[in-house]
């Protein structure tokens, strides 16, 4: 049964674009470093990890502090949602418009406006924007 906090943390994990297994490390690490001296393996931590995102077990005191410490927030951020957490910016300026947004672990942006002026005699100063002719180019990289 998946519920809120399942839900919240596979979402921050993905976020991060983190491995179940990186997600382990990570908990591994933080335990260690708050002087967790009884951490599981990282077999055990991956399988807990599945459990907890997918709402079959709670998760305890002891691994929220860790996630927090993995996560870097803290206590209080734990489970909060932030507000329209997809949409981050858009900017309108001469133009052309960026619009930033978070899309299931990725930052995508989109840029509308690019129609290609006639070139002018003498370039203005500050930023330039060389656009091609053609198709427009998507990469798949991950934020």
């Amino acid at each position: 049964m998946l519920n809120q906090s399942s839900a919240w943390l596979r979402e921050q994990r993905e976020a991060r674009s983190w491995s179940r297994r990186e997600m382990a490390r990570r908990l591994i690490q933080a335990g260690k470093a708050a002087g967790d001296t009884s951490m599981p393996r990282i077999e055990s931590i991956c399988q807990n990890i599945r459990r907890w995102e997918n709402g079959g077990f709670a998760l305890t005191e002891r691994y929220k502090l860790h996630y927090c410490e993995a996560f870097g927030i803290t206590a209080a951020e734990f489970g909060r949602q932030a507000p329209d957490a997809g949409h981050i910016a858009t900017v309108n300026a001469h133009g052309l418009s960026v619009s930033l947004q978070y899309i299931s672990g990725r930052l995508v942006i989109d840029i509308s406006g690019l129609e290609t002026p006639e070139p002018e005699a003498e370039p203005e100063r500050g930023l330039a924007l060389i656009t091609t002719p053609g198709p427009p180019r998507h990469y798949g990289g991950r934020a």
